[in-house]
């Protein structure tokens, strides 16, 4: 049956728009609105209250079956989005760049770089197979997680199982690690390093001139040699978690009872830090950085990003207030947030054409939104508790099921508002002005094409219109007439 309603609505909507292509205004709310402004070249179709919409700009065609399907088509680029109950499918296609996902278990994704020369695809079909590669180099495969070669993930130019956990082996360029019954025997040579782990009871690890480090009965005893390269070489030692410490000629650190107390030290850069006990209390501060924290109800933090700027940031009854501030030499910005139900972001740019925008959200009832080019928004309820990214696919095919309450002001004097969905709509420019309420509307036009008002009862049942200074009725849907 639920079918059935569907290919009506689906037939409805294909009979529907040829037809529409004759006329400009057909106005029967909630069952129909349809709207062709020539002047503007855009063109608006809903049906049933916009569970259906379709709209036609110079800039897009979008298509809408909420909450079930979303189609964007973009024609000032080559793009086209679609989305299925979002967000478990999505495609977003262009001719360089193809992105699919079936969530969980779906993904792939097709990104070809003329510039230089080579495509990069990536395809999975989790847990059952996992493809991707470039051009350049031979691809990667990986079946049921357990046999395969990948390449380019886990920050190894390529990984071979065969099958895991059995046999293991990573490459990254030349240096080469073996793994036999992973993670228990492991042996690594090439680019100068050397590795080997014997089931935990002893491992070494070392690359000529930067570091040494040696470990018994992992994780426990660990001794290490780092920055053998540089000025001031460093000797660890930790016997984990009871102590720890690493020394150098300019620098010291100890822990006890690791991560709860420990403290470090650099005569060289200034740098101090505390723990006692982390993370409950702790203080650092250098040149660069000074931070105070007593959790859960203080945390201060202001950070020097030379030559950028600095940011600030307080937190108060952690996590339920948080307040950051950052000044960079080409904007500054501020965020705040009292958790879970209020949270703010301002951002404004330096220079004499610095642009500012703002958005505040009160969860769940309302949020606020002004963008750089000066557009406003106004909306209440408010129902998702993340901000909604790129490409918007819940404010698409789901807000307007929650939205009792919608205002936006665009840069150009553009106004819209409506209340309790169906119920009310109001429409304004320097132009037209448009109220519905419920099954009754009223239009007005003025501009050097068009003169008119008009008032309406679902679109003809009963219709008064005044158009060049003459008026005229209309009843049950027959043709008008003059008086």
């Amino acid at each position: 049956m639920k079918i059935c309603r569907i290919s009506f609505w689906l037939m409805l909507c294909c009979l529907f728009l040829p037809a529409c292509q004759s006329i400009k205004e057909l106005d029967i709310w909630p069952m129909v609105y349809y709207e062709k402004d020539e002047k503007k070249n855009e063109t608006r179709l809903d049906l049933a209250a916009s569970l259906y919409s379709y709209q036609d700009t110079p800039k897009i065609t979008s298509y809408a079956f909420r909450p079930w399907f979303v189609g964007e088509f973009s024609k000032e680029e080559d793009l086209t989005q679609l989305m299925f109950a979002w967000p478990f499918i999505y495609a977003r296609l262009t001719p360089d760049d193809k992105k699919i996902w079936l969530l969980p278990m779906y993904y792939s994704r097709d990104i070809k770089r003329p510039d230089f020369g080579e495509r990069d695809y990536d395809w999975f079909f989790l847990p059952f197979i996992t493809l991707g590669g470039t051009d350049t180099k031979e691809g990667s495969y990986l079946y049921m997680t357990l046999w395969g070669n990948i390449k380019g993930l886990l920050m190894y130019d390529e990984i071979t199982m065969t099958p895991f956990p059995f046999y293991v082996k990573a490459r990254d360029g030349e240096y080469v690690t073996k793994g036999y019954l992973w993670p228990l025997f492991r042996f690594g040579d090439g680019g100068g390093k050397r590795f080997r782990f014997y089931c935990m009871f002893y491992s070494e690890y070392e690359k000529e001139g930067k570091f040494r480090r040696r470990s018994y009965m992992w994780p426990f005893v660990h001794y290490n040699e780092e920055d053998l390269d540089k000025k001031h070489p460093r000797k660890e030692f930790m016997f984990f978690p009871l102590y720890g410490q690493s020394i150098s000629d300019v620098a010291v650190s100890r822990s006890l009872l690791w991560p709860f107390f420990s403290y470090a030290k650099n005569e060289e850069s200034g740098y101090t830090e505390y723990n006692c006990p982390w993370p409950f209390f702790k203080t650092r501060k250098d040149k660069a950085v000074d931070e105070l924290r007593v959790w859960p109800f203080y945390w201060k933090s202001e950070t020097k990003i030379a030559p950028e700027g600095k940011e600030d940031d307080l937190v108060l009854l952690w996590p339920i207030y948080w307040h950051t501030q950052s000044e960079y030499t080409t904007y500054q910005k501020e965020s705040r947030y009292v958790l879970p139900f209020y949270w703010s972001h301002w951002r404004k740019g330096k220079g004499k054409d610095g642009q500012e925008s703002s958005s505040v959200k009160i969860w769940p009832l309302c949020d606020y939104e002004k963008k750089e080019d000066g557009t406003v928004r106004y909306r209440a309820i408010s129902p998702f508790w993340f901000e909604d990214y790129l490409p918007e696919g819940f404010q698409k095919a789901w807000a307007p099921f929650f939205t009792v309450f919608d205002y936006s002001k665009g840069p150009e004097g553009k106004k819209t508002f409506s209340m309790l969905g169906p119920l009310y709509q109001y429409k304004a420019d320097e132009e037209s002005l448009y109220h519905r309420f419920l099954f009754f509307s009223y239009k007005k036009t003025k501009n050097p094409e068009q003169d008119f008002k008009r008032f309406s009862v679902l679109g003809g049942l009963f219709e008064y219109k005044e158009e060049k200074g003459e008026s005229s009725l209309r009843f049950f849907y027959l043709p008008s007439f003059g008086f």
